[in-house]
């Protein structure tokens, strides 16, 4: 309308201009054309900031949009949704298609509380603990396994937390109502947990055939004769103990069990097993917060059973059991022992049936476990695992130094594997030979007799391993400096090399206090010991040394 009329004044304007004959006032008339113009564009321009204005005005003097989770969807179209923790079921704008909203999404509402719009996911909320899962999905939060003391509560899942499996000790996001749990933030114990368990068998395991037979007497058997093991109603046992010298192979005979039980059962049942194998290291249980100790191995019981229960065989492996299963003592002062002891021994009287599962506990001091948890019905068998006789020990050298290594052949006539059997005999007769230069402990029992301990003495496989290990080392660096040009391999010289400088190395004695402790850690039962020395070792370092330049 402004501009119809601007334009009709312009045209009144040139009109009268070109009647006009005097120059002067035709120039007044242009100036006030001119002058229309800009005051014409000055009320356009006041008119757009007008609008603006009143837009602004209008959008701050709104009412605010509340923000609510949607715990679900009601009969005739409505939404159930959550506010300020209260409950309304709240009208859906016509133009938002109901299936297009899912429970944990939030939903902005206007001053009738109807559903008018959707946002983008809160990234803020309450971290939370899974205490236990529900049959119907639901899941169990705070109570007793919480750090934080808070109360119990029963929350539900968003839509997209359906489908992911959630154990008890999984961490959870809840969102801003505290009413489900919208994001998955990790398990708590997942180092814990090995999904794929290493391909470990029992012919991995060298020189310990009695200690695996017996576990496969015990385990393996009730497994694949069930039906005669029911006529006869035996009970399988719940528990093993696997105590003996450290680095002599019981954690490798605990996961070639796992290993081992999943094959056969899948083989029984005719679909892959798989072995879920709990790895856990006493120390790693404790904690400073009070209750958290057990909350930890609560839940581990727990993810073993939920296991148990969707087809997988779990095998609870603790290492250095004696660290939190150990005797317990009448003290004032509390004593982590005093409440774990007692939780563990109803976690494993609560073992039965299809909720089952395998518990190996491992340790060195078997004596400082504590009586309740070692008795019949809960760890029934105890598996001593030796250190390495002769024999053993060829088996155990033969797994490391396996046929792909270069080994030198002496005589040049003989295979491979006769020069490697003869190198393995020959280091190993010098290794166990009860001589004076394979002395290495001098034990003074209290009665005044003197024992010498011998290398042979002290043989582990995780010794042999080692020695084994840098005789290796020897062989490629000399024909690394040879340039590859001369024949290399492992050698004689270099296994006994190897062992001088494992034994120079490890050539560490206790104080006097503690030497009897120090000898039944290694499990070398000696009593009444008043003093432990080394026997002749600045003797032995200088054989070792004109050795050494003689080569």
């Amino acid at each position: 309308m402004i501009d119809t009329r601007v334009r009709e004044l312009a045209d009144l304007i040139d009109r009268i201009s070109h009647e006009v004959s005097a120059e002067d006032a035709r120039k007044d008339l242009y100036r006030l054309k001119k002058r229309v113009f800009d005051l014409t564009a000055d009320w356009t321009r006041c008119a757009q900031e007008r609008e603006k204005m009143e837009e602004v005005l209008e959008k701050l003097s709104s009412p605010a949009f509340r923000m609510g989770t949607l715990l679900g969807k009601g009969g005739e179209g409505l939404g159930w949704v959550s506010v300020g923790g209260s409950d309304y079921f709240c009208q859906i704008d016509p133009r938002i298609r109901p299936e297009e909203l899912e429970p944990g999404q939030r939903v902005r509402l206007n001053e009738a509380l109807s559903i008018v719009g959707t946002e983008s996911p809160d990234p803020f909320g309450t971290v939370v603990q899974v205490s236990k899962v529900l049959p119907d999905g639901r899941l169990e939060i705070g109570g007793d396994r919480n750090v934080s003391g808070a109360p119990a509560a029963v929350v539900g899942r968003s839509s997209s937390l359906k489908e992911t499996a959630v154990l008890p000790g999984d961490s959870l996001r809840l969102d801003n109502t505290s009413r489900l749990a919208v994001e998955y933030l990790g398990g708590r114990q997942e180092s814990h947990l090995l999904e794929e368990i290493p391909e470990v068998s029992w012919k991995d395991v060298g020189g310990q055939r009695k200690a695996i037979e017996e576990i496969r007497k015990a385990i393996l058997n009730p497994f694949l004769h069930q039906d005669l093991y029911s006529r006869y109603r035996f009970r399988s046992p719940k528990g093993f103990l696997l105590y003996g010298p450290p680095g002599c192979g019981k954690t490798l005979i605990g996961k070639a069990t796992a290993h081992q039980l999943a094959l056969e059962m899948g083989a029984m049942e005719g679909r892959p097993v798989k072995g879920v194998f709990f790895h856990i290291k006493g120390p790693e249980i404790f904690n400073m917060w009070l209750g958290e100790s057990e909350r930890i191995v609560r839940e581990l019981f727990e993810q073993g059973r939920e296991a148990r229960k969707n087809g997988n065989f779990p095998v609870l492996f603790i290492d250095e059991a004696e660290a939190i299963l150990g005797t317990r003592r009448s003290v004032r002062a509390f004593n982590i022992h005093n409440t774990l002891v007692p939780m563990f021994c109803a976690e494993m009287d609560g073992m039965s049936g299809s909720n089952g599962f395998m518990v190996i506990l491992a340790t060195n001091r078997p004596e400082m476990i504590d009586p309740a948890i070692l008795r019949p019905g809960r760890i029934d068998r105890k598996i001593r695992v030796l250190r390495p006789d002769r024999q053993a020990a060829e088996e155990i050298v033969h797994l490391y130094l396996t046929g792909d290594i270069p080994i030198e052949n002496e005589n040049g006539q003989d295979s491979a594997d006769q020069a490697r059997q003869q190198l393995v005999e020959k280091f190993l007769d010098a290794l166990y030979a009860r001589t004076e230069s394979n002395a290495v402990l001098e034990v003074v029992l209290r009665s005044g007799r003197r024992e010498i301990l011998h290398r042979s003495d002290l043989a582990s496989g995780a010794l042999l391993a080692s020695i084994v290990d840098r005789a290796k080392e020897k062989a490629l660096l000399r024909e690394m400096e040879k340039g590859g040009s001369a024949p290399g391999g492992v050698c004689l010289p270099d296994l006994l090399e190897a062992t001088e400088d494992e034994f120079l190395e490890g050539d560490i004695v206790p104080a006097t206090e503690g030497a009897e402790d120090w000898l039944s850690l290694l499990d070398l039962r000696q009593k009444d010991v008043v003093d432990l020395k080394k026997f002749d070792s600045s003797n032995r370092e200088r054989k070792v040394l004109e050795h050494r330049a003689i080569e």
